[in-house]
């Protein structure tokens, strides 16, 4: 298993953290509200591509919707090799950060 980038981080964040309503436009919204940062739809798409073809993430069709002319949203959903990779990414993280001195010292 591979580590993930920062942006494959994200995005398999914000759908956990969407919990049955991640789709493209919510999974950039919400990342966008939480980095302050604009993205465009292929910095979502992209990556959001290859985590489906790592099976890191599932896609799946919403109901028919009346508000979209019938058609449906592709939601997207973690699969257990998902969690597992934003598990080794946080512990990763966590091991880097530990007793990393202070970076507001003058050097």
């Amino acid at each position: 298993m591979r580590l993930l980038s920062r942006k494959e981080e994200m995005i398999l964040l914000a759908i956990w953290k969407l919990q049955g309503n991640a789709y493209g436009v919510t999974i950039r919204e919400y990342i966008e509200e939480m980095s302050g940062v604009k993205w465009l739809f292929g910095a979502i798409y992209n990556p959001l591509g290859r985590l489906v073809d790592m099976e890191y993430v599932e896609a799946y069709d919403s109901d028919p919707l009346p508000e979209r002319g019938g058609r449906r949203k592709t939601l997207y959903g973690l699969t257990k090799d998902g969690k597992v990779a934003l598990e080794r990414i946080r512990e990763l993280q966590a091991a880097m950060w530990t007793d990393v001195p202070p970076l507001t010292e003058e050097a």
